[in-house]
């Protein structure tokens, strides 16, 4: 599987001014770890950074001044107002190491149960896989146009590439289309019973 490139800059000023200057000039401070090296303090483009974000994005391919490696995204810090990254976190992996992963699920269509006035119940937005880092995709795609009011699309259904697999149990519901609400209430002038208010009134005989 191709993985995007990610271009950076090393970077020897860390003190706070520095950081500030590097983010007004459309830049985020990055840290690698990991695989027994020293840490890499280095730099990459906010906007370059955002979208590959944006695009679910976890494995990358590393340029930094001509040196180039693997990364794993694990830590990204945003501004207060979740507009600007202002600092991540990667870990130098091999392609062919095992990893865990979230990834995203992003469906296609619109369940033939919904047209009938089911509801659309995404159980889980994201699901953690394990398989070797080269092989994990950015997301689950998953077609639910076929769903009917009550079918389900569980864990292990879902289509990963070989060697890549869930952590969830493989009958654990991800997607679900629910009954329409309110259809299992009570009809025809029925009604559940009430609980009894303290010092509520009784009707004449009661006791």
């Amino acid at each position: 599987m191709e993985h995007e490139v990610l271009e950076g800059k090393f970077r020897d000023a860390t003190g706070t001014a520095a950081v500030a200057r590097l983010r007004r000039e459309g830049w985020v401070p990055a840290n690698l770890y990991g695989h027994g090296k020293a840490n890499v303090n280095f730099q990459v483009r906010q906007d370059r950074l955002r979208r590959l974000l944006q695009e679910g994005q976890h494995v990358v391919v590393l340029e930094v001044d001509g040196e180039t490696g693997a990364g794993l995204i694990k830590e990204v810090q945003f501004d207060t107002f979740g507009d600007h990254v202002i600092h991540v976190d990667l870990t130098r992996i091999s392609l062919d190491e095992v990893v865990e992963v979230n990834i995203p699920i992003e469906v296609q269509g619109v369940p033939k149960g919904v047209g009938s006035g089911g509801v659309l119940d995404l159980a889980h937005h994201e699901v953690t896989v394990r398989g070797k880092a080269g092989l994990i995709p950015d997301s689950i795609s998953v077609e639910i146009a076929h769903l009917e009011i009550g079918d389900s699309i569980r864990a292990g259904e879902l289509e990963l590439p070989e060697g890549v697999e869930v952590t969830l149990g493989a009958d654990e519901s991800v997607i679900i289309v629910h009954a329409p609400r309110g259809e299992d209430e009570p009809t025809d002038g029925e009604s559940p019973d009430e609980p009894e208010v303290i010092g509520q009134d009784k009707p004449d005989g009661d006791s």
